[in-house]
């Protein structure tokens, strides 16, 4: 073990204390970092223990002057024949007599930092590879977001008929939510705003060669459903027939969608890695 100071702790416990107070002052811990046992202690999961693993090369080069100090140690007391010394009393002699004839250790020796940064190491995107700032991350931003609409798309099955069936359950107990004074008159207004918007718009011919299915429609399969509604100003049942090619909206929406379509694709078009 390394030689204790004056305070009877290692020479490197500075760097290890500076090392544990960084990591507490930068890091946000979860109860994902611990595990409680069936003796009720608690231990660190295997996730944090092998991202603390990832900083021994640090703490070998640290320890590396201290554990040729006390080699030398060992072969001062081999070469004076003292032998194995099996008792604190003579351990405490040895140190004295060493003591009285100090070792020059070789100047090549590394020192010891004054402060140990956090581990080099960082976290990369599960898909493409791309460093991350923010260790509890598993994606990128880009890699996120088409992570995510793939969650979506998958489980749009089920939340499709999730909607219907508990409007089902509901009607059937009496209460229908789609046909209370609020909901009518919800719809009534949204009716009435898009009638004043379609008898207001001009057609400026630009779009006399244009076709809804063929040219705007297949840009719209990644879009949102939120997002194209919005574009729309309808509802999200309405966006989600538009984007599925059941109903093509009034031409004054086309400009919007076909814009939003062509900028959200470039944007979340993967781009080529170099290998």
């Amino acid at each position: 073990m390394p030689k204790p100071d004056r305070r009877g702790s290692a020479p490197q416990s500075p760097d290890v204390d500076a090392y544990v107070l960084n990591l507490a002052r930068t890091r946000t811990f979860s109860t994902k970092d611990f595990v409680e046992m069936r003796d009720g202690s608690c231990r660190l999961s295997s996730t944090l223990t092998h991202e603390l693993a990832a900083t021994m090369p640090t703490w070998a080069q640290l320890v590396g002057p201290h554990a040729e100090m006390v080699t030398r140690h060992v072969a001062q007391l081999a070469k004076a024949g003292l032998g194995v010394v099996h008792s604190i009393a003579a351990v405490q002699r040895a140190r004295t007599k060493v003591r009285v004839r100090p070792i020059v250790v070789s100047a090549a020796a590394p020192k010891a930092a004054s402060s140990i940064p956090m581990s080099a190491l960082h976290s990369a995107c599960k898909e493409c590879g791309a460093a991350l700032t923010i260790r509890k991350r598993v994606y990128c931003d880009r890699c996120a977001s088409l992570h995510r609409e793939e969650q979506l798309r998958a489980n749009a099955p089920t939340f499709t008929a999730a909607g219907p069936a508990k409007i089902a359950a509901m009607r059937a107990a009496g209460r229908d939510p789609t046909n209370s004074k609020e909901a009518r008159l919800r719809r009534s207004s949204t009716a009435m705003k898009q009638r004043k918007a379609g008898v207001a718009w001009r057609d400026d011919g630009s779009l006399e060669e244009v076709d809804f299915v063929r040219d705007i429609l297949p840009g719209l399969q990644r879009l949102p459903v939120k997002a194209l509604a919005e574009t729309m100003g309808c509802s999200i049942s309405h966006g989600s027939k538009v984007r599925n090619g059941h109903l093509i909206p009034h031409r004054r929406h086309w400009k919007r969608l076909a814009t939003i379509g062509r900028t959200y694709s470039t944007d979340r078009t993967p781009k080529a890695t170099t290998p």
